[in-house]
């Protein structure tokens, strides 16, 4: 079926002769105008201030950071995953309760209207917005201009107290792990010197058993000697007292009854250095303990935050205020709300003509 091309001239006629009608558009405007100033004026929009933080983050330690895998429970292996995961980590920590009752507390201590503000009402108060390290934007909405001013500047100055402890607190993690690398170092070093000394231990014993089995007096022979003399310069590279085992060592061509003295008093040498190393062990072992129960410790007051994290307040940048719903901003909501309004009366007068 075909359209008559008639209605559609009509339909221009009807919003021809509806613009030529403008005193009655502009007064749908002028309504919805009013309407909206009364609304705010009775409805008022709180108050937004924000102030910058600075935060920068060094990750060249992520590789190397023991205590963050240990307070995730995860690895971290790129770069960017370990910077997102601590710009969440820090937005997680200043809004939580220990950062937003030491904020409560002071704006009590500057105004007693903050007594009526609970914790829970502070949160809904306060954000923090973020891209990743940088500069950071902290937010404060309230009713009033003042109190909006007073809420961002404190909750700023607790963030950069409370983390710059955190982070004293990570700084501290991370030469502990120092001091454990050094002491497991150290650990290692000893139990291998100790090995080695056993060893040689287990080489005096055999030495001894053999010369003491040998029947007759008379001198060992070369092959035995010269192994005999091995021992002794394993000793003297391995033990404080080595180098008299070594000068007294038995000439060529003497008896066996003197090696077998030789080898006495070298296994007393080696003795002592091997109960020396477990002495020395025993030591190691408790200091690692220590300060492993110390960097355990620590792990929580640092709350996850990176020794290579800065927090800084920008110099010289003021918080800046702004009213969320302005009377200009209502007012022109309400001038468009009145427009469509009359758009929608328009429309049911043309429908009810049967021109559309």
């Amino acid at each position: 079926m075909k359209q008559d091309p008639m209605r559609e001239w009509v339909v221009r006629d009807e919003i021809l002769a509806a613009f030529h009608r403008w005193p009655v558009i502009v007064a749908f405007a002028l309504v919805g105008t009013l309407l909206g100033l009364v609304f705010a004026y009775f409805w008022p929009s709180f108050y937004r201030a924000n102030v910058a933080l600075s935060v920068e983050l060094n990750p060249y330690r992520v590789l190397d950071d023991q205590y963050i895998p240990e307070f995730t429970n995860a690895e971290f292996r790129n770069i960017d995953d370990y910077k997102h995961w601590q710009m969440l980590q820090l937005s997680i920590v200043v809004k939580s309760d220990p950062y937003l009752n030491e904020t409560l507390n002071r704006l009590r201590a500057l105004d007693r209207y903050w007594d009526s503000i609970e914790l829970q009402d502070l949160r809904v108060m306060l954000d923090a917005k973020w891209r990743n390290a940088g500069q950071w934007l902290l937010i404060a909405d309230a009713e009033k201009s003042p109190r909006a001013v007073e809420a961002v500047e404190t909750w700023r100055d607790v963030i950069l107290n409370l983390t710059n402890d955190s982070i004293t607190h990570s700084r501290d993690l991370f030469n502990l792990e120092l001091t454990l690398r050094s002491l497991n170092d150290e650990l290692v070093e000893n139990k291998l010197q100790q090995a080695a000394l056993e060893e040689t231990m287990g080489g005096l014993i055999d030495a001894l058993n053999g010369l003491n089995n040998a029947e007759g007096d008379f001198s060992p022979s070369e092959p035995d000697r010269n192994d005999l003399f091995t021992l002794a310069n394993r000793i003297a590279e391995s033990t404080l007292g080595g180098h008299i085992v070594v000068k007294s060592f038995p000439d060529e061509g003497v008896p066996i009854s003197e090696y077998i003295v030789w080898v006495e008093q070298a296994i007393l040498i080696v003795q002592k250095d091997i109960d020396s190393s477990k002495v020395a062990d025993a030591a190691l072992n408790e200091q690692i303990s220590s300060v492993t129960s110390k960097w355990e410790a620590g792990i929580q007051e640092a709350q996850g935050l990176s020794a290579t994290l800065s927090l800084k307040k920008p110099q010289a940048r003021e918080p800046e205020v702004r009213q969320v719903r302005s009377y200009s901003l209502a007012a022109l909501i309400g001038t468009l709300v009145g427009l469509l309004l009359w758009i929608m009366v328009f429309l049911i007068q043309i429908t009810r003509k049967g021109y559309l």
